[in-house]
């Protein structure tokens, strides 16, 4: 493994970068000893994808010196690009981990649990990286969050499947344009503009 990965991982914490497999892989377990209820359905499509998302928030937020940051040799998108990748793999991770141990718990509609699953946590990870890059605060990109968690919950979750994932997925397209955008101006990230 490269160096500069395990200088990430160090950086964003160990411990953030494992709690999304652990918890899918408790809400495996949790999927077949309730035999695929349900509860249990609700809670591994959606759970996964909000820990993911907190996990970007944790991952992206230790940074508080950004005028530092801008002035060594690795450019600031270079870090921010490494750290979104990480949360990314752990979440893609903790699908897998789900998919593997709820399985047969959840045959008929496994493959909506993980496509909803990663659609999700893309949008949530988007949104948090671009909340953080732009205003630069942990605990706003933490709300802005629990925010679209809920409205999912509440709100997108009485479309269909597939204009559920169209929306997911034009909001983590946006989320990360704007936040490439953001990430690449580092005399406005100098200045605090924002723009």
């Amino acid at each position: 493994m490269n160096p500069i990965w395990l200088y990430e991982i160090r950086r964003c914490g160990r411990e953030v970068l494992a709690l999304p497999p652990m918890l899918a892989a408790a809400l495996g377990v949790a999927l077949v000893a309730l035999d695929g209820g349900p509860a249990a359905q609700v809670a591994a499509v959606d759970t996964v994808p909000l820990v993911a998302g907190l996990a970007a928030v944790a991952a992206l937020g230790g940074e508080r010196m950004i005028e530092v940051h801008l002035t060594v040799r690795t450019p600031y998108r270079l870090t921010v690009a490494r750290r979104v990748t990480l949360v990314l793999a752990s979440a893609c991770g903790a699908v897998l981990v789900l998919a593997l141990l709820g399985w047969r718990a959840v045959q008929g509609s496994a493959g909506v649990l993980l496509t909803g699953n990663i659609v999700f946590a893309m949008a949530l990870i988007s949104l948090a990286t671009y909340v953080i890059v732009e205003f630069r605060s942990t605990a706003g990109a933490s709300v802005v969050v629990m925010t679209a968690w809920l409205a999912k919950l509440l709100v997108l979750d009485q479309f269909a499947v597939l204009a559920e994932a169209l929306v997911l997925l034009t909001v983590a397209a946006l989320c990360a344009w704007l936040a490439a955008l953001r990430i690449t101006d580092s005399e406005a990230q100098l200045r605090g503009v924002r723009g």
